[in-house]
């Protein structure tokens, strides 16, 4: 399969990856900005053009069986690109490790996609200030998206100058704003643009939509017996019978686990004190998950509901898990899960490390343990703090694979926490 790119720019980039056991893998994204989950159902899929951004470079982390091929298309649509004009074809496979960066201006397409999901942690650019003043700007944020056919011929390539000022974190606050207001009220598919020759000469770019059903999907779905546990829609813009985006819009930073294909399950349930799990699961729509909980929270009023469900993934919706839950799994393999966290301090104002707040409770041991969670919602600059911190570990060579935090007794007969870390080869 082809590796290295020939158009100016395109490329892999390495993800940032944590052992998790096995062959699994937790591969953060330390940014608070917002992001798209791409999904493309399980039928044969093919977009049927090329796709353009001007002001949008995407970072596509394909998420799919390994024995998947996918076979990208390329065209370089920039003017006074070093590489105007070309284009190439490559064949890989979905992989958790890396995402591919297509900047500005270059024309995509994709086949194989089917039972692929792909998370887009795309980078937005911005127009040259002077098109702003002097009234000359064309581009449209909301309408970033330009389609050409796929057997477009060589002299009738279009050739566009792609923003290229990095956009604010104040205009990724924007993006996200209007797209949690506005999503909600779409009533058609994404739509398909062309750019066409009026009588006069001029050239437009026209946008086709098709009108959608009313969708009857409900925005919350309680998990009856744990308080607050439940199922939640994301905002979700059709483009398909089965394909869509669901916007990732937490103002939280993402992550994701790669549970592996060779069998996953928990045997101790996790109990964060501090993290309100915010999962989306997407594999293959027909395998069965099995879910325990168990309500820790002492002051709850399910305190000791001890339950299991089951459920398939769907990229369309997150289960909500609030603090002091425990949860478990079982048949996880060949699903990835997505998680945006709340975080919420201690009311006392103690010190609160995101990295060790899970505690890893036998799932057969009785009787359960009696906890208060955090209440406290973080801030902002909490937030900022804990992306800052992650970018730093970044830079560092991997050393750990991912705790595992037991309850133990302690001298006075308290429970106190223990964090073991596997140590693991650092890789650079």
């Amino acid at each position: 399969m082809s590796e290295s790119f020939s158009i100016d720019g395109l490329g892999w980039r390495e993800n940032w990856r944590i052992d998790n056991g096995k062959d699994s893998y937790v591969v953060p994204f330390p940014t608070l900005r917002p992001a798209t989950l791409v999904f493309h159902g399980e039928t044969e899929f093919s977009y049927g053009h090329y796709g353009i951004h001007l002001g949008q470079a995407d970072v596509l982390t394909f998420l799919g069986p390994s024995t998947g091929e996918i076979t990208g298309y390329f065209i370089d649509c920039r003017e006074g690109s070093p590489t105007a004009g070309v284009r190439e074809r490559h064949v890989w496979s979905p992989a958790s490790r890396r995402a591919l960066y297509i900047p500005p201006g270059v024309a995509h397409t994709f086949d194989g996609l089917e039972f692929v999901n792909t998370i887009n942690s795309y980078e937005l650019f911005l127009p040259d200030p002077e098109q702003w003043v002097r009234g000359s700007l064309e581009w449209q944020p909301d309408a970033d998206i330009i389609n050409i056919p796929l057997d477009i011929a060589q002299e009738d390539l279009p050739y566009y100058r792609p923003n290229s000022h990095p956009a604010s974190e104040l205009w990724y606050d924007l993006v996200a704003s209007q797209q949690r207001s506005m999503i909600p009220k779409i009533s058609h598919e994404y739509p398909l643009t062309r750019e066409v020759r009026l009588a006069d000469g001029t050239i437009r770019r026209v946008e086709l939509r098709k009108r959608l059903p009313k969708a009857e999907e409900k925005a919350w779905e309680p998990v009856e017996g744990v308080m607050g546990v439940g199922w939640v829609r994301h905002p979700v813009v059709v483009s398909g019978p089965e394909s869509g985006f669901s916007a990732l819009l937490d103002r939280h930073p993402l992550y994701f686990i790669d549970h592996g294909e060779t069998g996953y399950s928990h045997d101790a349930y996790g109990i964060h004190l501090g993290q309100e799990d915010r999962l989306t699961f997407v594999g293959p729509r027909n395998q069965q998950v099995t879910l325990h909980l168990i309500d820790t929270r002492v002051d709850s009023p399910t305190y000791g509901a001890d339950l299991a469900i089951t459920f398939t993934p769907d990229p369309r919706r997150y289960l909500l898990i609030p603090p002091g839950v425990g949860h478990a799994f079982e048949h996880l393999e060949n699903v990835f899960t997505i998680n945006r966290p709340r975080t919420l301090l201690p009311a006392d104002g103690s010190d609160y490390r995101p990295g060790n707040d899970v505690i890893d409770w036998p799932r057969e041991q009785r009787p359960i343990p009696s906890l208060r969670p955090n209440v406290i919602p973080a801030s902002r600059e909490y937030y900022e703090e804990q992306v800052a911190d992650q970018k730093r570990l970044r830079e560092l060579p991997t050393t750990h694979a991912t705790p595992s935090v037991m309850l133990i007794d302690g001298p006075d007969g308290r429970k106190i926490r223990v964090a073991l870390r596997k140590k693991i080869q650092a890789v650079a």
